[in-house]
């Protein structure tokens, strides 16, 4: 059977700040793709999300329900309305796809760290988040949102994440699988506990 993939245009732009008319983008099950270049929006990533319940049960028809449906994305300083389109974008979407490269990139200043680790570990994502700060390098590793190691520099799990929450430049990519050995592994502790804590002890430094 083949497997989700839709893809989506940007019909009409009011005040967007990262998107704009025409822009494109693709839902998969395991990812939101965007347009080279573009920025990633935790407001649109939430909002495809749902999109995705929505029609996952459509697929077999291909989306002919859907196909004259306007969506919308809102909540931030601009607004964006969207609908699925047949016309090629310039990412690519095929079947079953096996992902080795980045399917979610963007930049820091656009999704602060202590968002982008939540946005993996809400929607429970399986992969390698890498991130690049000026000339320093971190790597979160993730099984179904759970956090299985981080490092960053000279520090690891607990010590590396605080670290990493602190940054406010720079890019990030997110690749998704794991190698079966780490799929075993166990979780360096508690998500929301060990993001608490860096968050604190941001508050404690400033």
């Amino acid at each position: 059977m083949s497997d989700f993939c839709a893809q989506f245009k940007v019909v009409e732009e009011r005040n967007c700040p990262l998107y704009s008319r025409d822009n494109g983008f693709i839902l998969t099950r395991q990812s939101v793709e965007f347009l080279p270049q573009k920025s990633s929006c935790l407001i649109l990533i939430r909002e495809m999300t749902g999109l995705l319940v929505q029609l996952l049960p459509s697929m077999a028809t291909g989306f002919a329900e859907y196909k004259d449906e306007i969506f919308t994305c809102g909540g931030c300083t601009g607004l964006i309305k969207f609908q699925l389109s047949e016309s090629p974008l310039l990412i690519e979407c095929t079947e079953n796809k096996v992902d080795s490269r980045a399917v979610m990139s963007g930049k820091i200043e656009a999704i602060l760290p202590a968002e982008l680790l939540q946005v993996f570990h809400m929607h429970q994502k399986t992969g390698r988040l890498i991130m690049n700060f000026a000339d320093k390098a971190a790597r979160v590793t993730f099984r179904e949102g759970g956090l299985l190691a981080a490092r960053f520099e000279d520090l690891d799990n607990h010590e590396a994440v605080y670290a990493i929450l602190s940054e406010k430049k720079g890019d990030f990519q997110f690749v998704p699988g794991l190698p079966e050995s780490l799929m075993q592994a166990r979780e360096i502790g508690d998500f929301m506990m060990i993001l608490m804590e860096g968050l604190k002890r941001m508050d404690e430094e400033d």
